[in-house]
């Protein structure tokens, strides 16, 4: 047998290291986007004036993170939801499960993604992404149960509609980064004025995000990627793995360069350019979370066998993704945002990312501890339990 389609064993719990691991460390870079935001440094923000330091933060994270972690983690959603409706497909438990139900446990998935993302929006970070996915469950669901060529059209049809929504979304997005209104996109606990703002906006992200970010296409990509198995055996595509981590990223880091030079000055750019120029770092951003998806395949592949104490813990956690995403989000904001903790009021762009770390450093311990233990994470448990009912 080649090294190429040598099969990496499945460890004794039935699960790839890869998927899991991908999910842990994906969480730590949506931690440290949303803690920009608490620092009024969100995505487009000129850093002109900043300390060294935090222009240095504003390069990077424009290159690595910027609209890389969020499209790593729609495609690994897609990639779950399809190995789940394949599962069940094949028949679990000895019992077939009948093509209506599957179907239907698609629609509660993503209707109580909707509801959860709601809520989360409404107590804590109106910028969040969990009701962007259950949309997107909604209106692509279906996908899962036609063929291969369908789906891939479907890819095709979205890539030339975001081609067209994506510039147009970033293009409203770089005015209000001109006038000031995006660095103030987080209301407030204090006042009935903060509510209402939480309250109104929270049905308006998820259609936002639909429209202005490739989030369709990314889960679609997802499905595809799940149908070709690409992580249910990275040792059988090792190879195609490998090109797609590397041109991914390359592909991302090249067309971020020109939203660096935006955001740190460098360039100066009037009227839709700027928005334009943002929209390319976007677009890139789908190559990026397929890069970063591919590198921790294969990352997850060396360490299948002894994954280490560190790198079982990542795992851990992204296990129970859902639950850690919202503690981080809920741990970021007590932190960060100035009617809590209030430590985003002094912090630049790097003191956000550091908090950031931090927090993540904290879940990672509560995440080896329910493993040790053998128990899921609660958020995770309900929306199964909810889901299957």
């Amino acid at each position: 047998m080649t090294h190429e389609t040598e099969r990496a064993p499945r460890p004794a719990t039935g699960r790839l290291l890869a998927p899991d691991l991908a999910r842990g460390a994906m969480l730590l870079l949506i931690a440290m986007a949303y803690a920009g935001v608490y620092a009024a440094v969100p995505f487009g923000t000129a850093t002109a004036g900043a300390a060294p330091v935090d222009r240095i933060a504003a390069v990077l994270t424009t290159l690595l993170l910027d609209n890389r972690a969020f499209p790593m983690f729609a495609i690994l959603f897609g990639y779950g939801l399809a190995w789940s409706v394949a599962r069940q497909q094949r028949g679990r438990d000895g019992r077939e499960v009948p093509g209506p139900e599957i179907r239907r446990s698609v629609r509660r998935r993503g209707l109580f993604l909707v509801l959860f993302g709601l809520v989360h929006a409404i107590l804590v970070f109106p910028g969040e992404i969990l009701a962007s996915y259950g949309l997107a469950a909604l209106l692509t669901g279906w996908l899962l149960f036609r063929p291969d060529r369908t789906v891939r059209r479907a890819a095709l049809w979205f890539a030339a509609g975001y081609a067209v929504t994506v510039p147009l979304g970033m293009i409203g997005l770089w005015s209000m980064t001109a006038s000031g209104a995006a660095a103030e996109v987080i209301p407030g606990y204090t006042t009935a004025g903060d509510w209402i703002a939480r309250i109104v906006g929270a049905p308006v992200t998820p259609l936002y995000v639909g429209f202005a970010y490739p989030l369709l296409l990314l889960v679609v990509l997802g499905y595809l990627a799940a149908r070709a198995g690409l992580l249910d055996d990275p040792a059988a595509h090792r190879r195609t793995l490998g090109r797609i981590a590397v041109g991914g990223v390359t592909v991302s880091v090249l067309g971020a360069v020109p939203a660096v030079l935006v955001t740190t000055g460098v360039l100066v750019p009037g009227g839709a350019t700027g928005g334009l120029l943002l929209a390319l770092q976007v677009l890139t951003g789908v190559a990026g979370g397929a890069g970063y998806a591919a590198a921790f395949a294969l990352l997850g592949l060396r360490l299948q066998d002894r994954p280490g104490p560190l790198a079982g813990a990542v795992a851990a956690m992204g296990r129970r993704s859902l639950t850690f995403y919202l503690l981080n989000s809920v741990l970021v904001a007590v932190v960060l945002h100035p009617d809590l903790g209030g430590l985003g009021r002094y912090v630049g762009n790097a003191g956000a990312l550091l908090a950031a770390v931090a927090v993540w450093l904290v879940s990672l311990l509560v995440a080896a501890r329910l493993e040790a233990a053998g128990r899921p994470g609660p958020a995770d448990a309900l929306l199964r339990r909810l889901v299957s009912r």
